[in-house]
């Protein structure tokens, strides 16, 4: 997977992430937002990264990023309020710079409470990723009305994504919607071979369906 180093601004803060490469062919951007701030989370997090390389896989266009604070991206940690800003900048620099024919939000962990109510609400995004939302942390009621298609991930063993907790928000959201709950996985093993890819591909070729 070959990325560029890109800045791009988010209201009067600058955002330092990684573009993949231009191939030429590309069915949509997804846009992959990483885990707490102020528990290590950025960019270059193993599951971020295989997120990125699975989204390149599958002809889709990824940018990650680092949420403010974090890295070279100026600001401070929002608390996930903020951060949603930083998430519209992503979204606002991959329309510009590449067009793409769809745009998805992904979020792994507490990505997912800052990158999926800006995927709710805006229309350029047509599909959500929810890798571990943190359901014993945040409020996940906004996606009860979302008509979007949205993928869950939770693994067998995540306490701070349960999956009864998980299983009981998925039974009140919208169609379309499905849910994998991976075998041996913990909150922070949601990189191990295979699982990530087989559910995220099946996904990404479900929205790239005419």
């Amino acid at each position: 997977m070959e990325e560029e180093r890109i800045f791009f601004n988010a209201k009067v803060i600058r955002i330092e992430g990684l573009l993949s490469l231009d191939r030429g062919i590309t069915k949509g951007g997804v846009i992959i937002c990483h885990p707490h701030p102020l528990f290590g989370g950025n960019m270059y997090i193993n599951v971020v990264t295989v997120i990125a390389r699975i989204v390149t896989m599958w002809d889709f266009t990824s940018l990650r990023f680092n949420f403010r604070g974090v890295g070279e991206s100026t600001g401070t940690f929002g608390g996930g309020t903020t951060e949603q800003w930083d998430v519209k900048g992503a979204i606002d620099y991959l329309e510009e710079k590449r067009k793409p024919p769809m745009i998805l939000v992904a979020g792994y962990s507490f990505g997912a409470i800052a990158g999926l109510p800006v995927g709710v609400d805006d229309n350029r995004v047509k599909g959500l990723i929810g890798v571990a939302p943190p359901l014993e942390m945040f409020d996940f009621g906004f996606l009860r009305e979302c008509p979007k298609p949205k993928l869950f991930l939770c693994g067998e063993h995540d306490t701070i994504c349960p999956p009864s907790k998980m299983e009981e928000l998925f039974e009140t959201l919208s169609a379309p919607k499905w849910l994998r709950i991976l075998p041996g996985i913990d909150h922070f093993c949601y990189d191990r071979k295979g699982l990530l890819e087989g559910a995220i591909g099946d996904f990404l070729e479900r929205m790239a369906q005419p």
